[in-house]
């Protein structure tokens, strides 16, 4: 099982170090775009505790697109709070996340402890994640819920599923590439607007739920260029 959590402008030094100490205790790699705490501050060397080489050697990011390469699916964890569905990626389950874990590279995408991720940043993601908490108060520290995700990973074990070997669904990259030809090809043809970004998501949600192989992502993403070439020369 291959896993990395992702902390989007973290700005607690305590979270950065708990969170770093969780990753270490689960086998998860650290990755942080733009943080707003400091590594180095004796916050978050001591929640690391043990963890310090992990918190020292976490990868820095430029931007989300440096996130998803090499990865089978990046993943917003992300409560919502009332925001609505529309436009947004389809929600996973725990078990489809083990799943991927195994197929590759799954990134687990975490926001600030004030805000949580962006909509722009859940709707780049393959899939949306929540952790099961009850319904009345769903919100968790940053570091818990990391800890959190990673354990419901594990609790489902890491072996190899029973039965026929299906093909791996197709690497963020792959799907970032067919959503960008999509929406090349709608407005070619003139269905889609500059502003409209949650049409495209709801119609780029059904390819996320049935999760294409990599060559049906190569497949689709080749149809749709020609497709948009063709609109833009007619």
């Amino acid at each position: 099982m291959s896993v990395d959590v992702l902390l989007a402008r973290p700005h607690s030094p305590g979270n950065l170090g708990s969170a770093a100490r969780a990753c270490k205790a689960f086998g998860a790699g650290l990755f942080l775009l733009d943080p707003r705490a400091d590594a180095s501050h004796e916050d978050a060397r001591a929640f690391a505790s043990g963890a310090e080489d992990l918190l020292d050697g976490a990868v820095r990011l430029a931007d989300w697109e440096e996130a998803e390469e090499g990865a089978r699916a990046v993943v917003a964890l992300t409560s919502l709070r009332g925001r609505s569905v529309r436009g947004l990626p389809p929600a996973w389950t725990w078990a489809a996340a083990r799943r991927a874990a195994r197929d590759g590279r799954l990134v687990l995408a975490f926001g600030p402890e004030r805000s949580g991720l962006t909509t722009d940043e859940v709707r780049r993601a393959s899939g949306r994640l929540s952790i099961p908490t009850r319904p009345g108060f769903p919100v968790l520290n940053l570091a818990q819920a990391v800890a959190a995700s990673l354990a419901l990973l594990a609790a489902g074990g890491s072996s190899p599923r029973a039965g026929k070997t299906e093909a791996a669904p197709a690497g963020a990259p792959a799907l970032r590439r067919l959503r960008e030809e999509l929406a090349a090809a709608l407005a070619a043809s003139g269905y889609l607007g500059r502003d409209d970004d949650a049409v495209l998501l709801e119609l780029f949600s059904p390819l996320l739920r049935a999760r294409p192989t990599a060559r049906e992502a190569e497949l689709w993403t080749g149809a749709l260029r020609k497709l948009g070439a063709r609109a833009r020369g007619a």
